[in-house]
């Protein structure tokens, strides 16, 4: 037995080929098909975010000319479509020329972008501390630390303002004690 050689075989690749010419094609195709399917998709966001830049700037050119419930449409518009540039883009505009009077409308606005989950985690901090912002002195302290909280609990570039606007709420109160303690229990 020793003295017989066993022969390995060798690797074909025409063998190997013409036995897997199905899976190989099938494998090729996909993968093509993929890219051409990325392709496209990516043109298509183009022209989607390219599309609501040109409706954001045509309602900024209507509101420049007194047109402010034409340029108000297409702005609400563009926060229902959810863009992570435009959407808030169109509410700021919104709340600078105060188009809308009814808070309760912005504030609806503020949720659906806050809940939009194509924000990046900064840009939604930014947004909540805006949210605070207009809702102004008549927030409760309930809501403004339960609103403001997890930014706080976070290394989010925008802690320290945060931190510095509920201290200043406190002060703008009156309640000298608990500007103070919040202060030394962020500090910790």
């Amino acid at each position: 037995m020793n003295d017989q050689i066993t022969e390995k075989p060798k690797f074909n690749l025409n063998e190997f080929f013409n036995k897997n010419k199905i899976k190989i094609i099938c494998i090729i195709t996909i993968i093509i098909s993929l890219i051409i399917f990325l392709i496209i998709f990516d043109a298509y966001k183009k022209k989607q975010n390219l599309d609501i830049s040109e409706q954001f700037n045509k309602a900024k050119i209507l509101i420049e000319n007194k047109n402010n419930q034409e340029g108000l449409k297409i702005l609400e518009s563009i926060i229902a479509k959810k863009n992570s540039f435009y959407s808030p883009s169109a509410l700021n505009l919104i709340v600078d020329k105060n188009l809308i009077n009814d808070d309760t409308k912005i504030l609806n606005y503020y949720d659906q972008i806050i809940s939009s989950s194509n924000l990046d985690s900064e840009t939604k901090n930014l947004i909540i501390f805006k949210k605070i912002i207009y809702m102004g002195d008549g927030i409760k302290e309930s809501e403004l630390l339960g609103s403001l909280k997890p930014i706080l609990q976070s290394d989010s570039l925008w802690r320290n303002t945060v931190s510095d606007y509920i201290k200043k709420y406190y002060l703008s109160k009156g309640e000298f004690n608990k500007a103070k303690e919040f202060e030394i229990s962020i500090n910790k």
